[in-house]
């Protein structure tokens, strides 16, 4: 059975309000001491399956493979197939559903700490990406907005690569990337961690380096990245979308893609 966006919230509502006030204060520190929280019980299992099947769906019948080297991060790679927003807005039900309610909304301001909003350029909304074949990464880089959601679909084993990688608390230093980037990976200490599939983890991303590690063979990494701003973020112009329109080119050629807040 197919639910409509007002059961979807009804349904993640009801199963936000029944966690412990105990795991969301853990939640919540857990956030604050890394600027990354792993969640695995966001949704109700039956949604969970459901957003899940859908983004394989749609991954199957609308995927385009992306592979380059990306300047603005300093010269990292990409290499994976990914879905964008406008084919998962018009074909999909669960992911739009999820990236608009405000359930989750209100949950993640409370476990960050401040309130947070919908991210208002459209192609960064949400987009399905998948890693597949030997050496497939998503290199490192930082993030235009500040908070990503990341919904781990398909995740392979702790020993076939698809990490989490980040170094928390380090800024994106635009005018010299490259050097900035080789002097964090010199110098600070990078966090790696494995997040199951059913889970989802959220982190200060515009504020911390990431990647997501090369696989180590062919299997499959396959996740759902939902994009949320800051109050200052909703009008702040300087904000540019290079990396974004260097990947997806064909997802960020709308004019009207950058709403007024």
């Amino acid at each position: 059975m197919q639910h409509s966006a007002s059961e979807f919230e009804s349904l993640v509502e009801r199963h936000l309000t029944s966690l412990s006030d105990s795991l969301v204060h853990y939640l919540a520190q857990d956030y604050r001491d890394d600027t990354m929280v792993v969640f695995r019980d966001i949704l109700p299992i039956e949604l969970r399956h459901a957003m899940e099947a859908e983004a394989r769906a749609l991954l199957q019948a609308e995927a385009c493979r992306r592979e380059l080297i990306i300047e603005q991060s300093g010269g990292t790679p990409r290499a994976y197939s990914s879905v964008g927003r406008d084919a998962i807005r018009t074909n999909g039900t669960y992911i739009p559903a999820f990236f608009d309610s405000e359930a989750i909304l209100s949950f993640l301001s409370h476990i960050i700490g401040e309130p947070i909003y919908r991210v208002p350029y459209k192609p960064e909304e949400f987009i399905i990406n998948s890693q597949s074949r030997a050496g497939d990464t998503h290199g490192w880089h930082w993030d235009d907005y500040a908070f990503a959601l990341v919904w781990v679909v398909d995740e392979p084993d702790v020993l076939s690569g698809g990490r989490v990688e980040f170094v928390p608390r380090i800024h994106w230093d635009k005018e010299d990337t490259r050097s900035h980037l080789q002097r964090t990976l010199a110098s600070e200490q990078i966090r790696s961690v494995h997040v199951p599939a059913g889970s989802c983890y959220l982190l200060r991303a515009k504020d911390a380096l990431h990647r997501i590690s090369p696989l180590t063979k062919e299997t499959r990494r396959t996740v759902i990245v939902f994009t949320y701003a800051t109050t200052d973020e909703l009008s702040d112009q300087t904000i540019s979308h290079e990396s974004m329109e260097s990947i997806y080119p064909t997802d960020t050629n709308v004019a009207s893609s950058l709403e007024a807040a």
